[in-house]
């Protein structure tokens, strides 16, 4: 089976709603679908869909090395992807992580679909795990990012409603704690007080301010609190976790992994979030999974708040996940507009069903 063609479609996702984080406003998702063809008549899907706002590069980014890259891989098998990936993932230049996620993820599909496996089974059988059940569903948590409270506490209401067990808040945009006081604490009345809370801050604190803020915030029973500080600050992270009373989870520092590696020596985190667009794919996070399981350290899978493609891609390397599976947050194709999410797994009473088809599992709604 080889490799005939790659080709990669651009799209602009508009969100759905105001949605804010401690470093950016972010109204749109760019990105490329990528698609790879082969002789079998199989394609298979990837999503490369950088953060800018987070120093993951730009769109342009993407398609120089899409560019550069293509010429090399056709008339290849799909295997031949692999030995690619890794050298973007060592490379970590701009583009380079999305880049590795949407060709290693289109090489998967296609594998995949060829030994008639779901996705989740494949990386399974590949990488040498216990299989997940065939009707395993991932537990997922709603997203809130509307900077008005009133928005956003709506939103919670309406997420609880529809069967959420778990809300996740942003903060850090407030000013002082009595701000963040006021934010924290009117989400945690409209969902009462049995959904579980967490809290992200991508980022927004000083390290005294954080442990400030985490003291006044723990009255609120909060689940976890992602990233209080600075990506680059792990022993002002560890600082932190060792004064918090609720477990703290690294998010932005989790790029590969060496930095993953990094955080579990410096104690700086209970959990590890591992966005496969972040650290350059499925096998890579498989690998940060590992380490942390070994290590007593917990992983929850997100999305970069992807299309379906990349939510989907999410969904089976959560199912992967040692049990239980801890909330994740891959319920994220509500936040925007647009074909490209409309056909992402859906949510159903909090939980996400992995795809039982071979592949990727789904079909989509774009012209390719």
């Amino acid at each position: 089976m080889k490799i005939t063609g790659l080709n990669w479609f651009p799209y602009c996702l508009p969100f759905a709603d105001a949605f804010g984080t401690a470093q950016a406003a972010l109204k749109v998702r760019e990105g490329f679908i990528v698609r790879l063809e082969t002789a079998s008549g199989l394609v298979g899907l990837g999503d490369a869909a950088p953060l800018p706002e987070f120093g993951g590069g730009y769109p342009a980014d993407v398609e120089r090395w899409l560019s550069e890259l293509t010429p090399g891989l056709v008339n290849q098998t799909p295997e031949a992807v692999r030995p690619v990936v890794a050298r973007l993932r060592k490379n970590r230049g701009p583009g380079a992580a999305a880049s590795a996620f949407a060709l290693e993820t289109a090489a998967f599909d296609v594998l995949a679909q060829a030994a008639g496996l779901p996705l989740s089974l494949w990386l399974a059988a590949t990488y040498g795990l216990s299989p997940p059940s065939a009707d395993l569903s991932v537990p997922v948590n709603a997203t809130i990012g509307q900077p008005d409270i009133a928005v956003a506490c709506e939103t919670a209401r309406q997420a609880v409603a529809s069967g959420f067990g778990c809300v996740k808040l942003k903060v850090g945009m407030e000013t002082g704690v009595a701000g963040e006081v006021e934010r924290v604490g009117a989400i945690r009345q409209a969902i009462g007080p049995d959904v579980k809370l967490r809290l992200d801050a991508n980022g927004g604190w000083a390290v005294p301010q954080a442990i400030e803020m985490l003291m006044a915030l723990a009255q609120f029973d909060l689940e976890l609190v992602e990233q209080p500080v600075t990506a680059a600050d792990l022993e002002g992270l560890a600082r932190v976790r060792r004064s918090a009373k609720m477990p703290i989870a690294a998010d932005e520092p989790v790029i590969s992994l060496e930095t993953a590696e990094n955080i579990i020596q410096t104690g700086a985190a209970d959990f590890l979030i591992i966005k496969p667009m972040v650290v350059g794919g499925l096998g890579a996070g498989l690998e940060i999974i590992e380490m942390a399981r070994l290590a007593g350290v917990g992983c929850i899978v997100t999305t970069t708040i992807d299309s379906a493609v990349g939510i989907a891609a999410a969904l089976h390397l959560a199912a992967n996940l040692p049990a239980s599976i801890p909330f994740c947050g891959l319920a994220t194709a509500s936040l925007l507009n647009g074909p490209l999410v409309e056909n992402a797994p859906p949510v159903v009473a909090g939980q996400m069903q992995v795809p039982k088809k071979p592949g990727l599992g789904f079909d989509l709604a774009f012209p390719v």
